[in-house]
């Protein structure tokens, strides 16, 4: 879960919206807060979602390092018996710091990538901003018909090194129109995945980490 404390009151506010909203709204004080030093909280402990985040592929080539060590320690038998327990905690800690970033990662787009997303009998092209393995952020960009707040659409995803394309049910959680005063008719559209599946999230994630991975090079 998405955690942090109101900047006016102090109090605590989840959300799993938290990564991608600039304000929102206390519940204790009533008032419409900036979005800022969110919080990753899982079972065992908590970190600041730019920590961990800057440090996926690290925590993952660590995951895969001590894997490999206990592996080997279950094909000996005597090293089997002495395998110390801080070895499988660190295994159990690990996972639940990437299940805990795969669920509130989101990748920001550094090239245009589009989708096809269908609601209504209407099909539009978007470009993807970003994507994490539980929602989306996408531009409509041109006239057209907009979908409304709460309403599901399907989309068609097309992963770079992937030949078929992966098919999406979402729910709309906000939208952002631009400013009167400004030219641009490219509306921001948020979305939540709906009943993914662990195949197409397990595919999202791999493309976010690569894409991170690769970023950091």
């Amino acid at each position: 879960m998405l955690e942090m404390n109101c900047p006016r009151c102090n109090g605590l506010i989840k959300s799993p919206l938290l990564i991608e909203l600039k304000t929102v709204d206390c519940s204790q004080c009533h008032e419409n807060v900036e979005v800022k030093n969110v919080v990753v909280a899982t079972k065992n402990f908590s970190m600041q979602r730019n920590d961990l985040t800057s440090r996926i592929s690290h925590y993952k080539k660590l995951l895969r390092d001590v894997e490999k060590e206990i592996k080997g320690h279950n094909t000996d038998e005597n090293l089997k018996k002495n395998r110390p327990n801080s070895a499988e905690n660190l295994r159990s800690s690990l996972k639940e710091l990437l299940l805990a970033a795969r669920d509130n990662f989101r990748l920001n787009m550094s090239y245009d990538l589009y989708v096809q997303i269908n609601f209504d009998n209407h099909k539009r092209l978007a470009r993807l901003l970003n994507i994490s393995s539980t929602g989306a952020a996408i531009q409509l960009t041109g006239r057209g018909q907009v979908p409304e707040h709460n309403s599901q659409i399907k989309l068609e995803l097309l992963l770079p090194g992937y030949a078929e394309t992966l098919p999406l049910l979402a729910r709309v959680v906000w939208s952002r129109k631009p400013a009167n005063d400004t030219p641009s008719q490219s509306v921001e559209v948020g979305l939540q995945f709906i009943s993914i599946d662990e195949e197409t999230r397990a595919c999202i994630w791999d493309f976010i980490v690569d894409s991170e991975t690769s970023g950091q090079k």
